[in-house]
């Protein structure tokens, strides 16, 4: 008797955990395709509001057959020479092309004797001897000499840059820089004597 109520005391207790079990997994399965099914309408809704905004954007009109494309109507470019200066025009027209440090050179020596003729070449001569041109540095050198008579052009004479453009060309092994550097040096030394403080500090300088 006693036997036949103990398994029959197991038999409800499994019957029981299966219940349980398979309650649990109708609540999982339930849950998970609730979940699933607002997910999915969630994307439809998403989708749906894609599709309305792409709807609403209006289409691009094609252009009329007969009407010319639109251009961009490209700015004025104003001019960094004077209109009466064709020398500086070529000069600059040559700068822009690239034109290399002996070939500026060359072109400087070959302008013609015209009143801008001093400013278009210096353009080209200081392109040069900045590219180390030691003819070209003497060149400058001179423009910025207060005691060379050349037309200067609209340059300023600068005794201190003319020392260094000289020293530059000496560097480079043109030996005339030499004969201009001692005539600038008594120039400066007259200067200095006469109460030019400039002068007086270029001189503690000079080597």
């Amino acid at each position: 008797m006693d036997n036949y109520l103990n398994n029959k005391s197991r038999k409800r207790g499994w019957i029981i955990a299966i219940v349980v079990v398979i309650g649990l997994a109708v609540i999982v399965l339930g849950g998970y395709l609730v979940w699933d099914s607002i997910r999915t309408e969630d994307k439809k809704i998403q989708a749906k509001g894609k599709i309305e905004v792409e709807v609403e954007k209006p289409p691009e009109l094609p252009r009329m057959a007969n009407q010319p494309p639109k251009t961009k109507t490209p700015e004025p470019i104003t001019p960094a020479y004077a209109p009466d200066a064709p020398l500086l025009e070529q000069v600059r027209e040559a700068m822009r092309k690239g034109i290399d440090p002996d070939g500026a050179l060359a072109m400087a020596k070959s302008l013609p004797d015209k009143p801008e003729r001093a400013d278009a070449a210096f353009i080209l001569l200081e392109y040069a001897a900045e590219a180390e041109n030691g003819e070209a540095a003497l060149e400058v050198g001179r423009y910025f000499d207060p005691t060379f008579a050349g037309d200067s052009g609209t340059i300023v004479k600068d005794p201190e840059h003319a020392y260094d453009w000289y020293r530059l060309a000496l560097s480079q092994g043109v030996l005339e820089a030499d004969i201009h550097l001692s005539n600038l040096k008594q120039w400066v030394t007259k200067q200095a004597a006469e109460g030019s403080y400039k002068s007086r500090e270029l001189l503690k300088n000079w080597k």
